[in-house]
């Protein structure tokens, strides 16, 4: 097997701990099919759960809300204690919270949930993962360690998405009772997600927290004395907006162009395939050319591939369109999605401090997780049929652009820090 993997390139180390790795993607996209599910069933899950677009909107607030907070002191909890216990008793926690959505709960009781699954999911569970993957992989390694990792999680999330579409069908049944098919989704997420921590704490090892230092909450003051950290946090900003974004492409084909719920659905799993492309692909051009260069050109094709859906008829003749340029511009975003994490081999960020930066940057990074949803809502809501949904893309398109440009810092960032190690060794 090491054979093989040498062949396509992996260094010793990452070859060593391939499998490690996968099983850190798949439980890091697993993790998220609780908290995210209701995008892929927005309609049904707004008319199931008696909701506006802009309670849909809070639900994504609150998760914001208690990551920023959850990612702060995850992060150094992450470099503290072992990856394993933090992975088990995440995906444990957040499949138990599945459960608790069975009941007939209210909206507030919904916001309850998706609290403490704004911590179960987030607090020191996605640091871990970041840093276990950066460990588990040599410096010459990042690019296509965090390629495989993302991609990984691709394949994991089109798995469980297309067997949710399944589950959901079925639970309808010939009497088309989408509440129950509602509920068996819930079922095999809940299910999944408890049985995916199982998998991780009999298969991932106790010792990976023993490969870099541990460090106490001071840490957090010299993580961010680093500039690296608050460039990476600012473009991981950028590209999480269209993270969030990503779920109203969903309603803009059923409610703008009239493709069916079922396409909707199937669209939003079959995309996930297509995720290896950008994050695989991504890893190793990137690793050639540099992040710096790879971020910015998708960047651009994200923002002009938006901006073309919106000069589409809006009509259901412009499905197909739709889909090719969805396509594309989730290929783009996947690379964008695995790459800003090797950026932190590329400014130097030293591993000992890996899950205490990953922290910091995921909670400047996922700011957006505050406001996107709540902004979506209220503009859809605000202004019915294509304008709230051309306002919001609007915004995106910005946002995206803004990306490119922090990407060009970032560039100048590495120009001149190079330049002063050249000076330093002559």
């Amino acid at each position: 097997m090491n054979k093989l993997l040498s062949k396509i390139g992996l260094g010793e180390k990452m070859a060593n701990n391939f499998l490690a790795i996968l099983i850190v993607a798949f439980g890091g996209a697993i993790i998220y099919g609780l908290p995210y599910f209701r995008f892929d069933y927005y309609d049904v899950y707004l008319e199931t759960y008696h909701l506006t677009n802009v309670q849909m909107g809070v639900f994504g607030s609150v998760l914001g809300v208690f990551g920023m907070i959850s990612y702060l002191f995850g992060g150094v909890v992450a470099d503290r204690f072992s990856t394993r216990t933090i992975l088990t008793v995440s995906l444990v926690g957040t499949g138990l919270g599945g459960f608790v959505h069975l009941l007939p709960l209210n909206f507030y009781a919904l916001v309850a949930l998706y609290a403490f699954w704004g911590i179960s999911s987030l607090f020191a569970f996605w640091p871990a993962c970041v840093k276990a993957v950066r460990i588990l992989s040599g410096s010459g390694d990042q690019g296509k360690a965090f390629g495989f990792f993302e991609g990984g999680r691709g394949i994991a999330a089109a798995l469980m998405a297309m067997a949710a579409v399944a589950a959901f069908r079925i639970g309808a049944g010939k009497m088309d009772d989408q509440a129950m098919g509602m509920r068996y989704v819930i079922i095999f997420y809940s299910v999944l997600t408890i049985a995916m921590g199982i998998l991780a704490f009999f298969t991932v090892k106790e010792d990976i927290k023993e490969t870099s230092e541990r460090i106490t909450f001071k840490g957090i003051g010299e993580v961010l004395k680093l500039p690296a950290v608050w460039i990476i946090g600012l473009v991981t900003f950028c590209n999480y907006v269209f993270t969030l974004s990503l779920y109203y492409f969903t309603p803009y084909a059923t409610g703008i162009l009239g493709a069916s719920a079922v396409f909707a659905a199937t669209l939003a799993a079959v995309k996930r395939w297509f995720s290896l492309f950008g994050n695989v692909g991504g890893g190793y051009i990137t690793d050639k050319v540099g992040t710096g260069r790879m971020i910015f050109v998708s960047f651009l094709v994200m923002a002009a591939g938006t901006a073309a859906i919106l000069f589409l008829p809006t009509k259901a003749s412009s499905i197909t369109a739709f889909t090719v340029l969805f396509i594309i511009i989730y290929i783009f975003y996947n690379v964008n999605a695995a790459m800003t994490w090797a950026m932190m081999d590329e400014g130097a960020i030293p591993e000992k401090y890996s899950g205490t930066a990953a922290g910091i940057i995921s909670t400047v990074g996922y700011l957006p997780e505050i406001f996107c949803s709540l902004l979506a809502g209220s503009l859809i809501d605000g202004h019915p049929g294509v304008t709230g949904f051309r306002q919001y893309f609007g915004f995106l398109i910005a946002m995206l652009l803004v990306g490119a440009v922090m990407t060009c810092i970032w560039m100048a960032f590495l120009k001149k820090k190079n330049s002063k190690k050249e000076v330093a060794e002559n």
